[in-house]
C-alpha cells in the first residue's frame, strides 16, 4: 500500500488547519483593544472571541510612550568592582544612572530630594530569636503603600517629624507583604531598609518577616505588581535583575527571617500549622531553610515545604479558612508549644479589625483594606494591645481608557510580543515555590 498519498494529505490538512487558525487569530487581534491606565500603560488585551470578550493581562510593563509625573521607582543598587557604588534608577519619563562613591546616593526627582544610605544594613534573619523588648509596634501587608507606611509610623511613635527613627530600643516588626499591588515597592523597602540601620544604631531593631509576595517578586513573579511598578521596571532591565542577589535591596531581601519570635510570641505571615510544628524545625532551622532556598537549594527539601508549602510558613490559612482545614484549638495550642510560645502574630489572611483569635493564641493584623478598622497592633511589656493608627487610603478601582489594537503599528507588535514571552516565563514560575 502506498502509504505517502494519505501523508501527504494529512500534511495539507494540517497546513491548512494551522494557516485557518492564523487568519482567525489576525482577524480577532484586529478587532481587539487596550485599556490603559492613567499614564498610559499597558493594563489588559480585549480580544474577542465568539459572543465573549477574552481579557489578557500585559504583564511585560508596556505602554504608549508613558510618563508617570512625580515617580520615582528604584534605585536599583549594586557594589562595583572598585568598591562604590552604581545605582539606576526610573524617573517620570526615564532611566537615570550615577556611580556613588561615598556612603549616600541623593536623587532629585519630581521636584523631590531623596537620600539613601548605602551602607550594610541589619538583618535579624540570624538571630531571630530574641528577649520581648518593652516597646514593640507590628504592621503587616503594607503592599507599596508608602503614605500608609509613614503616616502609620509616625502615628505609632516609630519615626519622628523629619521620618527618622524615634523609637529608641523599641522594635517594628513587618509582617510580611511589603512589597506588590502598590506602585512605591522600592520606596517602601528603601525606608525599611534605612529605618533597619537607624534602629540598630538606637538600640532597637526593625525586622521584615517575609511574606509570600517578597518571595514572588524576588523569584520574578510579577503578576500582582502595580502597571507604573511594571512599566518603570521594564525600563530598568526587568524584574529579576531589579531585585537580584547582587542588589542592595534584593541582598538585603534575602537575609530577612521568615519567622521571629520575640519571647513567648511568634511573628509569620501565614501562621504555624500543624505540618509545620509536626516538622520539628526550630525558628532557626526555620530561616536557614529559607536562606538555603535563596542559594539555590533544591524545592524538594522537606524544609521548604515547612516554609513556602501550601500549609507553610508564609501560604498558611487555617486559622481562618475552612478550606484550608481549619485548625483547631488542640492544635494551635500544641503547635505554639512546640516553640515554647503562647501567642502567634500573623497577616495574609484579611481581617475587618485587629482579631484576637483561638483565645488570644492567634493575633490577626492584616487590616489592609478602606473598610477595616485603622488599627494596628503594640506590644507593651509584653501584652498585646489595639491602637489606631492612619487609613489604607488605597486607591478606588479605576476603569482604564481604550483603544483599538493598531494592528499597522510595530509597537503594538512589540507590545504583544513582549506580553507573550513575560507570561510564559511567570506561567513556568513555580508556585508556591
Amino acid at each position: 500500500m502506498n502509504i505517502k498519498k494519505p501523508l501527504r494529505w494529512l500534511a495539507i490538512l494540517a497546513g491548512g488547519t494551522f494557516l485557518l487558525l492564523l487568519i482567525l487569530v489576525a482577524v480577532a487581534l484586529y478587532h481587539s483593544r487596550i485599556e490603559l491606565n492613567p499614564n498610559g500603560v499597558h493594563q489588559r488585551l480585549y480580544v474577542p472571541i465568539g459572543k465573549g470578550i477574552a481579557k489578557v493581562a500585559m504583564p511585560a510593563g508596556t505602554g504608549d510612550g508613558s510618563s508617570l509625573p512625580g515617580f520615582l521607582d528604584g534605585p536599583i543598587v549594586r557594589q562595583d568592582a572598585g568598591g562604590g557604588w552604581s545605582a539606576s534608577w526610573f524617573c517620570e519619563d526615564r532611566v537615570h544612572q550615577q556611580q556613588v562613591s561615598g556612603p549616600q546616593l541623593t536623587i532629585d526627582c519630581g521636584g523631590k530630594r531623596t537620600a539613601y544610605p548605602l551602607e550594610a544594613a541589619a538583618s535579624s534573619a540570624a538571630g531571630a530569636v530574641l528577649p520581648m523588648s518593652a516597646k514593640v509596634a507590628v504592621l503587616s501587608d503594607i503592599e507599596g503603600n508608602l503614605d500608609f507606611l509613614d503616616g502609620a509610623l509616625a502615628k505609632l511613635g516609630v519615626t519622628g517629624n523629619n521620618g527618622a527613627w524615634a523609637y529608641g530600643a523599641g522594635h517594628l516588626v513587618i509582617v510580611g507583604d511589603a512589597v506588590d499591588r502598590g506602585r512605591d515597592v522600592f520606596a517602601v523597602l528603601w525606608r525599611l531598609y534605612s529605618l533597619a540601620q537607624q534602629a540598630q544604631r538606637a538600640g532597637g531593631g526593625l525586622h521584615m518577616v517575609l511574606g509570600n509576595h517578597e518571595q514572588y517578586i524576588l523569584r520574578g513573579n510579577t503578576s500582582r505588581a502595580h502597571a507604573d511598578h511594571l512599566y518603570a521596571l521594564a525600563q530598568l532591565g526587568g524584574p529579576v535583575q531589579a531585585f537580584d542577589s547582587d542588589t542592595v535591596i534584593g541582598a538585603w531581601l534575602r537575609a530577612q527571617p521568615v519567622i521571629l519570635q520575640m519571647g513567648s510570641v511568634l511573628f509569620t505571615h501565614g501562621g504555624i500549622s500543624k505540618a509545620t510544628a509536626d516538622s520539628g524545625l526550630t525558628v532557626a532551622q526555620l530561616n536557614d531553610a529559607m536562606r538555603q532556598y535563596w542559594r539555590g537549594a533544591r524545592a524538594a527539601d522537606p524544609a521548604l515545604g515547612a516554609v513556602l508549602g501550601r500549609s507553610g510558613l508564609t501560604q498558611y490559612r487555617g486559622y481562618f479558612d475552612q478550606e484550608a482545614g481549619l485548625a483547631t484549638e488542640a492544635e494551635v495550642q500544641q503547635a505554639l508549644a512546640r516553640f515554647g510560645a503562647t501567642t502567634v502574630v500573623v497577616g495574609h489572611t484579611l481581617v475587618d479589625k485587629v482579631t484576637m483569635l483561638y483565645g488570644g493564641r492567634v493575633i490577626a493584623v492584616d487590616v489592609n483594606t478602606n473598610e477595616a478598622a485603622d488599627e494596628a497592633l503594640v506590644f507593651e511589656d509584653g501584652k498585646p494591645r489595639v491602637v489606631t493608627v492612619v487609613d489604607r487610603g488605597l486607591p478606588a478601582q479605576q476603569d482604564g481608557r481604550m483603544r483599538d489594537f493598531r494592528f499597522a503599528d510595530a509597537s503594538d507588535w512589540r507590545a504583544l510580543g513582549r506580553t507573550i514571552g513575560r507570561s510564559y516565563e511567570l506561567a513556568r514560575l513555580p508556585h508556591p515555590y
